[in-house]
């Protein structure tokens, strides 16, 4: 609780918490862009190859199947 030489007032304490919670907001804003940049780069690093056509690959018994896509 914030004092003023030992007294406290309704607006100080008022105050500290739209500090506090303007200081949680900008938080949680900024993990917001980081999170949407990191998704942004995840995006753009696939490679086309990979994202369209037939591909051939192995199931967990060594069978060929083929995965269109």
């Amino acid at each position: 609780m914030p004092t003023i030489n030992g007294l406290t007032s309704p607006g100080m304490e008022y105050a500290s918490e739209v500090y506090s919670a303007n200081l949680a907001k900008s938080a949680q804003e900024q993990q917001g862009r980081q999170d949407l940049e990191l998704l942004n780069k995840a995006v753009e690093t696939v490679t086309p190859a990979a994202s369209q056509g037939s591909h051939t690959t192995t199931d967990n018994l060594g069978q060929n199947i083929n995965i269109k896509v």
